[in-house]
């Protein structure tokens, strides 16, 4: 039985919704994936610069974790539908795997992508699957990320951790 590692927090932000949230190419109608970006840029730094993931490569996994992912791309999804207008950019699980995709893109990052939802405590149910890739050996590290959605897009927002295991007594240099 393998035991789950601890975690620590190398670096965390929270970015919140509303009319001062960067657009995001290729994202438009709904706030979810520029919240997701701009939470990732707030917590490791501009992936066009010196980051905190400069050369994680396949070492950095990416959780993202949510209640109700994106809402207002599944509502325009519903309408679309009903109006007998099917429009696959309107399919709502095609915004958060292709934000995570801009994101592994962006920052070279190839290690394991998942999303997770959660009818309580997303975010730890976020440390809890780093906690098992951690524990797999997958990654080194893992940029979690919780995303909310509110009727009211400034009480938005999303929180990017980059985390890594506290190395245990089995971890340690000269441990048997």
């Amino acid at each position: 039985m393998t035991t789950l590692p601890e975690l620590e927090t190398v670096a965390g932000a929270t970015v919140h919704g509303g009319p001062q949230l960067p657009r995001l190419p290729g994202f438009m109608e709904s706030d979810f994936a520029p919240l997701v970006y701009a939470a990732v840029r707030a917590c490791v730094g501009e992936a066009r610069s010196e980051h905190l993931l400069t050369d994680a490569g396949d070492r950095c996994a990416i959780v993202l974790g949510s209640r109700y992912f994106d809402t207002v791309t599944l509502e325009l999804s519903v309408e679309h539908v009903n109006r007998k207008r099917v429009n696959p950019i309107f399919f709502y699980q095609a915004v958060p795997t292709a934000v995570l995709g801009q994101i592994a893109r962006d920052y070279r990052l190839t290690g394991p992508v998942s999303c997770v939802a959660a009818l309580d405590d997303v975010r730890a149910e976020v440390h809890e699957l780093a906690r098992v890739i951690l524990a797999d050996g997958g990654a080194d590290q893992v940029l979690g990320l919780v995303v909310e959605m509110r009727p009211d897009p400034a009480l938005g927002f999303a929180r990017a951790d980059l985390m890594r295991a506290v190395p245990g007594p089995a971890g340690r240099k000269g441990t048997p």
